[in-house]
């Protein structure tokens, strides 16, 4: 039976895999929202209509992705709402922070000099406070950051586009017929896509920094998801969301 550190490291592993995953959908969502050149060269004559498909699907996976990293409360699956929830629990943190805060100064073993023994211990006590102040801040700033896109009427609104759109395919009553729901009446805009992957990619780089020490080469992913964006749709390179 897995411990709740060794759960919680398994679903930061997790969810950065499929954050990861979501980049690379909205890499090859973004050229067709925003590049002028894909859009009249893929986007009419007879590709029109396979085009339009094209984008609604991936607009709509991005979608699913970003509700679920952000909000799924299913404890078998990794998301931003759940992690920060656990974060909550103050023995579960200490025990993190104290991890998180194990520097070690080199050994003195040998050292005879007993100044300089303590010189290194009393750095190693400066570089373990400085640690700690690190991890109490990058907390502090995973708690900000998701209080603000929790909330936030774009990020609701994916949620909306999950729960009825995508996942159930509601429908509604319209004066005697039955409609699909408006996905523009959800006051979505395309760019409200990039800001919120933006936004997400900054709790996941966190809480992979709180839970395993770990950081991530975002400027390796941007190259490859650049290059493999160029590749494909011969666009101009495009920065990250």
């Amino acid at each position: 039976m897995p411990t709740r550190i060794e759960k919680l490291e398994a679903h930061s592993s997790h969810l950065l895999d499929i954050f990861i995953g979501l980049r690379e959908k909205f890499a090859m969502l973004g050229p067709m929202l925003f590049d002028e050149t894909v859009v009249r060269a893929k986007g009419s004559g007879a590709q029109h209509r396979g085009f339009l498909i094209l984008r609604h699907s991936l607009f709509l996976s991005c979608a699913q992705d970003i509700a679920k990293l952000c909000y799924d409360r299913d404890e078998r699956t990794p998301s931003i709402h759940k992690i920060v929830e656990a974060l909550e629990d103050t023995p579960l943190r200490k025990t993190l922070e104290d991890r998180y805060a194990a520097f070690v100064s080199p050994s003195t073993e040998d050292e005879t000099d007993p100044e300089i023994v303590e010189a290194l211990r009393v750095w190693e006590r400066k570089e373990q406070a400085e640690l700690r102040t690190q991890f109490l801040a990058l907390h502090q700033e995973l708690v900000d950051t998701w209080a603000t896109l929790s909330v936030a009427a774009s990020t609701k609104a994916f949620h909306t586009i999950r729960d009825k759109v995508s996942a159930h395919t509601e429908v509604r009553h319209v004066v005697d017929k039955y409609q699909l729901i408006d996905i523009g009446a959800l006051g979505i805009k395309w760019r409200d896509v990039g800001s919120t992957i933006q936004s997400m990619q900054r709790l996941v780089e966190i809480i992979g920094m709180l839970i395993r020490g770990a950081s991530f080469a975002w400027d390796a992913l941007d190259h490859s998801l650049n290059k493999a964006t160029v590749g494909f749709w011969g666009a101009a390179e495009t920065k990250a969301p």
